[in-house]
């Protein structure tokens, strides 16, 4: 006979391995399992909403961990071994992790090279001592998930040219690195067009960029323009080279957050050209750091044309900007004209500066070398021209008559363009720190270097007060959203979204919109997506909202197209004048209603009843 002990031993082996087959079996590891996250949330949806269904919009975001890998996955946060299992725990737990890096090695490059449809790759001594060498990157990692693409020694001692067309286009987390790129180069160049356009998190670093070349012609054109979060580091930007020509032109236009250090621009470089067209403008959030920006040089010309023009809030620091510098001829023609806000500031300013309808409301200018300069139709405001509406999306915002069956509307772009990604689990998510105090240790946890900058912003907004009558709350997993709904509209509330992004940049015909609870004041909950490696949302309600259930055609007597669900924020007084919305629809806040869209992805909870 088996022995007590051995039949104990044997059954508490099996036990473990039945908790660990889920683990390393997921597909064996069904929804009815009662320990499962998934179930775990049903019940606490039957706690809160008794009469309502969860519907497929919340259960699709929910998480896919079994109970065995939820536990494991706990485990490993607690005995701190997380980092060791990033690549399992991402996969498993449908997050967005910035893991990738380059698959391939390509060294000593030499002559003309065409690269279509290229991604993910490390280039190492690429076009060095290159006599004539052109090359094309067309249609460069476009649409990835992660494109990440390492350049070391490019072009050195080279007089070769490079085209990068379409650069990263449409992909989620780009990032390059173009270390001592075409430095001690002769008369090369490189032209960047559509680089990192309508991306997600951009981040780029060019080091050692055109170091003592001669005769070297850049340009960026369409530089990471409607992307989310932009962030490029240009260090030793042409240190000490001879008659260096950068064009930056619809530099960084539409993006969301996009912060820019140029370190050691120019410094020691002799006549140096630097031109930024449209730089920045219509951006959201804007940091541009120039460091040492020509210092030392000589006879540099620089013109910034259209700086900032539109952005939100915008914040420029020039340190020791033209110290030293012989003959320098800087150029700022309708600097900082922000719609929101601008804050600039110059230290060690040189002289000779011509700044052209100039408006910050927030400028110092620190140790200004030489003569005043000139300052002309400088205005102390933060409210652009009416002609700026034309920076705001066509039907982004709009007015409740515009909801009128047998109207014609545009219909921005709705669509979601963050990465795919579920909640964790409430256990899981809790134990996670968030808060920005932590977010060094988050981002050492989760592998979530190249998003830092995205999910600083979103601890930012998550930590900022509520507003007047606001309430707001950051959820981090569903069951926290579902709380969060059922606490401000009790237990009838129902969740609903856009049926689909069909009509986007079109111009649609409004059908039937069928106001809920009737078109007045409506309690309302709007869940918004941020940018995190895992979902996070932003939900807040405010009060005097109309909410409206849209059909849109595409003619008038013709079938349906797309659902729309839109808001209507019926009190505006506690806007920004600054606000996107009363450029593109006017007055002033307090003056007007503002109604938009709920987009692909953001969720919107209103009671059914009561």
């Amino acid at each position: 006979m088996r022995s007590p002990m051995a039949s104990r031993s044997r059954f508490v082996f099996l036990s473990k391995l039945l908790l660990l087959l889920p683990l390393l079996c997921p597909s064996t590891a069904g929804g009815d399992n009662p320990f499962s996250p998934r179930a775990s949330l049903l019940r606490q949806w039957k706690r809160l909403f008794p009469s309502e269904e969860i519907p497929a919009i919340l259960l699709n975001k929910a998480s896919p961990l079994s109970a065995a890998q939820a536990a494991a996955f706990s485990r490993y946060i607690a005995d701190g071994s997380l980092p060791t299992h990033l690549l399992s725990f991402c996969a498993a737990a449908n997050l967005f992790c910035d893991l990738k890096s380059p698959a391939n090695v390509t060294s000593d490059i030499s002559g003309d090279a065409d690269f279509e449809s290229y991604n993910n790759n490390d280039f190492r001594r690429y076009q060095k001592g290159t006599v004539f060498g052109n090359d094309d990157f067309r249609n460069y990692s476009v649409d990835s998930n992660v494109a990440r693409d390492t350049f070391l020694r490019y072009g050195k001692d080279g007089s070769g040219s490079e085209r990068f067309i379409n650069y990263a286009l449409s992909s989620n987390v780009g990032g390059s690195g173009f270390a001592r790129y075409d430095e001690n180069s002769n008369a090369g160049g490189g032209t960047f067009t559509s680089y990192g356009k309508s991306s997600n998190v951009q981040g780029h670093d060019f080091a050692a960029y055109g170091a003592d070349s001669s005769g070297v012609i850049d340009s960026f054109t369409s530089y990471s323009e409607e992307s989310n979060v932009v962030r490029n580091d240009f260090k030793g930007y042409g240190k000490d080279a001879n008659a260096m020509s950068t064009t930056f032109t619809g530099y960084s236009v539409s993006s969301n957050v996009l912060t820019n250090g140029f370190k050691a621009y120019d410094a020691g470089g002799n006549g140096a050209i630097g031109r930024f067209s449209s730089y920045g403008d219509s951006g959201n959030i804007a940091r541009n750091d120039f460091k040492a920006y020509d210092e030392n040089g000589n006879g540099a010309i620089r013109e910034f044309g259209s700086y900032g023009v539109g952005a939100s809030q915008s914040a420029s620091s020039f340190l020791s900007y033209g110290k030293g510098n012989n003959a320098p001829n800087e150029d700022f023609s309708v600097y900082g004209n922000s719609t929101f806000s601008s804050k600039n500031e110059f230290v060690e300013y040189n002289q000779d500066a011509r700044f052209g309808t100039y408006v910050g409301n927030e400028t110092s200018f620190k140790e200004y070398l030489g003569g005043p300069g000139t300052f002309s139709s400088y205005v102390n405001s933060s409210r652009s021209s009416a002609a700026m509406a034309g920076g705001v999306e066509a039907g982004k915002f709009f007015r409740r008559a515009d909801i009128a069956e047998g109207k014609r509307i545009p219909i921005p772009d709705i669509r979601d363009k963050m990465p795919p990604r579920s909640f964790l689990p409430r256990g899981i998510a809790d134990r996670l720190p968030f808060e920005t105090a932590r977010l060094g240790e988050l981002v050492g946890l989760l592998g979530a270097g190249g998003l830092r900058a995205a999910m600083a912003k979103t601890l930012a907004d998550c930590e900022r007060p509520a507003v007047k009558d606001e309430k707001k709350r950051c959820v981090t997993s569903l069951e926290a959203m579902a709380e969060f709904a059922a606490t401000v509209l009790g237990k009838s509330a129902a969740a609903s979204t856009t049926e689909s992004t069909a009509g986007s940049g079109k111009t649609l015909v409004v059908g039937k919109a069928t106001p809920r609870r009737g078109g007045g004041d409506t309690a309302a909950v709007s869940c918004h997506q941020s940018l995190f490696p895992y979902l996070v949302y932003f939900c807040h309600a405010v009060p005097k909202v109309a909410v409206y259930d849209v059909e849109l055609k595409e003619r008038a007597d013709g079938e349906t197209v797309n659902r729309g669900v839109a808001i209507c924020h019926l009190d505006t007084s506690q806007w920004s004048a600054g606000h996107a919305a009363f450029l593109a629809l006017g007055p002033a806040p307090g003056k007007i209603e503002v109604c938009h869209w709920i987009f692909e992805n953001d969720i919107i909870w209103v009671a059914r009843n009561g």
